[in-house]
C-alpha cells in the first residue's frame, strides 16, 4: 500500500459514507454572494454550518445560539475544509469555498471510485517495490518512501495546462549538480521568442544566451547572428538559447534524471515564493520540487555527518557535475484527485487536467457499447 493513500477498506468506508449522504440529503448551491468572515452574520451561515456537520469538518453538539453568526467554530471547520481541498486555508468563506462545499456528495462518492482504481493500477504497477518517489500532479506534491514508508515529503511546482506534466513511470539514474539549461524548442518559441519581437535585449534580462554547438565545442554567439531558419532547425550545426549555472538558473542547483521521451525531469528553482501558492501549476511540464538537496541527501544515503558536507561543498564549487545514483530509484508521476491522508481524511483535489473527466467519458463509452450488445 501506499501510506497517505489509506488502506482500501477505509476509502471503501469512506465511499459508503458519501453514498449515504447522497440517499438522505438533498445538496442545493448554496445562495451566497460576497465574502464572509468571523463576526460576520447572514443567514446562509446555518446552511454552510450544517454542510460541513455533514461532511464532518464541524462537530455536532448543541446548536449555537446564533445560528446566523460566523463564529469561532464555524472559522476552524472551515479551515479544516479548505485544508482537506486544497484550498488557501484563510478561514474565510468566498466563491472557491463555496465551490467545493456545492459539490455533492454523489459526485465525491465518484471521484473516491475513480480514484480508488487508479490505486489498484498503482499497486499492480508498484508491485514489491518498496522504495521510490511518488509526484502527485493535482495535489503539488512530492514524496518520497523507503521500506514503504514515507520519509520525506514536499510540495511541488507542476506543468500548466497547456503544458502538462506526463503520466509516466522511469528511475531516477543520476543527479546533476548546477545544471546548465539548454532550453527546449517549444519553450523557446513560446515563450522567449515573442518577447525578443518585442525586445531583442528580452534574451539577456532572461539570463540567456544564443548559442551553438555542445560540450567543448560551444560558442556564445552574438544576437546579430541570430538566424531564425537554424533556431532549433535546419541541418547542423543548429542554434539554440542556453543559460550558464548559476543561483538564477530555473533549474536551481539540483536536478533529478530520469529517462523518458518527454524530456521531463525534477528539479529546484529560484523561485522559491511560488511554493507558497495553493494552486501551483506553473511550470513547462517539468517538477520543481520545494527542497531538492534533502532529496540528494536520501537518494544517496547520506544521513549526515562529512558526506553531507561533501555533497554541498560540490554544489557551492558552482561547477556542473553529473553523479550516478548507487542505484536507480523508480519514479511515479501520479494523478490522484481523492484519496485518505495519514490521519485518515478524505482529501480531494480539483480535477487539474481533466482526466477525471476524460475517465468518465471511457467508462460511459464502455458501459453503453455493453447495453448495446453485438
Amino acid at each position: 500500500m501506499v501510506p497517505g493513500l489509506g488502506r482500501f477498506e477505509s476509502i471503501d468506508r469512506a465511499m459508503a459514507r458519501y453514498r449515504d449522504l447522497t440517499l438522505e440529503y438533498r445538496w442545493p448551491p448554496i445562495v451566497s454572494t460576497g465574502t464572509l468572515r468571523l463576526g460576520d452574520s447572514d443567514p446562509v451561515v446555518a446552511d454552510i454550518r450544517n454542510r460541513l456537520m455533514l461532511l464532518g469538518d464541524q462537530q455536532t453538539g448543541t446548536a449555537p445560539a446564533e445560528p446566523w453568526r460566523f463564529d469561532e467554530a464555524l472559522q476552524a471547520a472551515l479551515v479544516r475544509f479548505q485544508r482537506r481541498h486544497g484550498l488557501e486555508a484563510d478561514g474565510l468563506w468566498g466563491r472557491r469555498s463555496r465551490a467545493a462545499l456545492e459539490v455533492s456528495p454523489g459526485l465525491r462518492y465518484r471521484q473516491l471510485q475513480l480514484n480508488r482504481e487508479r490505486l489498484d493500477q498503482f499497486e499492480a504497477q508498484r508491485g514489491t517495490k518498496s522504495t521510490y518517489v511518488v509526484v502527485n500532479i493535482p495535489a503539488f506534491e512530492m514524496r518520497y518512501f523507503e521500506a514503504g514508508k514515507p520519509v520525506l515529503q514536499m510540495r511541488a511546482i507542476v506543468g500548466k495546462l497547456k503544458a502538462r506534466t506526463p503520466l509516466l513511470v522511469s528511475q531516477i539514474d543520476s543527479l546533476e549538480l548546477n545544471p546548465d539549461w539548454n532550453v527546449p524548442s517549444g519553450i523557446a518559441y513560446r515563450d522567449i521568442v515573442p518577447d525578443m519581437e518585442q525586445s531583442p535585449d528580452a534574451l539577456y534580462s532572461k539570463g540567456l544566451e544564443l548559442v551553438v554547438g555542445h560540450g567543448a565545442g560551444m560558442r556564445s554567439l552574438p544576437l546579430s547572428e541570430l538566424d531564425f531558419e537554424h533556431l532549433y532547425r535546419g541541418p547542423p550545426p543548429q542554434q539554440r538559447f542556453w543559460q550558464a549555472p548559476g543561483p538564477k538558473n530555473p533549474l536551481g542547483q539540483l536536478k533529478f534524471n530520469f529517462p523518458n521521451p518527454y524530456l521531463v525531469y525534477m528539479h529546484g528553482t529560484p523561485s522559491a515564493g511560488l511554493f507558497n501558492k495553493p494552486v501551483r501549476d506553473f511550470s513547462s511540464g517539468c517538477i520543481r520540487i520545494e527542497y531538492p538537496d534533502q532529496l540528494a541527501r536520501r537518494l544517496f544515503g547520506l544521513a549526515g555527518g562529512d558526506q553531507v558536507s561533501r555533497l554541498e561543498r560540490e554544489i557551492a564549487k558552482g561547477k556542473n557535475r553529473v553523479l550516478s545514483l548507487p542505484a536507480p530509484v523508480p519514479v511515479y508521476t501520479t494523478y490522484w484527485t481523492a484519496w485518505l491522508d495519514d490521519e485518515g481524511q478524505v482529501q480531494f483535489r480539483d480535477d487539474l487536467y481533466g482526466h477525471d473527466a476524460d475517465t468518465e467519458k471511457e467508462v460511459s463509452v464502455t458501459q453503453q457499447a455493453r447495453v448495446a450488445g453485438p
